[in-house]
């Protein structure tokens, strides 16, 4: 696999990562509904995959989308478990949204920069 063909799969991981906590992040602000309920859920076990970096579910998203979210020292930024309990029970407070517009911050960094690098090419 070339490394134009891995930078591009990166950058739709992070997009489609990035566009499903927006997703939520907006649904959160909207009366309930149907399409914001399965987003949480989806956000909600991704996070908690992610926790064990996807080793319990074998899940290679869980996997990617925590690598993505490290500090540069691979240490996690925030409780990915945690976190996504609280979506997936729907107790979600102020520190969880924060916590969601960290996460897309972070996203958003790692797409720059991987925007960056594809555009070195």
């Amino acid at each position: 696999m070339s490394d134009l063909s891995l930078l591009t799969g990166v950058y739709a991981s992070v997009e489609a990562y990035a566009e499903l906590i927006d997703k939520v992040i907006d649904g959160l602000r909207q009366p309930v509904s149907v399409h914001a309920d399965q987003n949480r859920t989806r956000l909600g076990t991704l996070l908690v995959d992610a926790a064990d970096q996807g080793i319990s579910k074998r899940s290679v998203e869980a996997l990617v989308f925590d690598s993505l979210i490290r500090s540069e020292t691979g240490e996690p930024r925030i409780d990915l478990k945690l976190l996504g309990k609280h979506l997936l029970s729907g107790s979600i407070d102020r520190s969880s949204q924060r916590q969601l517009e960290l996460l897309a911050e972070q996203l958003e960094k790692e797409r720059a920069q991987v925007a960056s690098r594809l555009r070195g090419r």
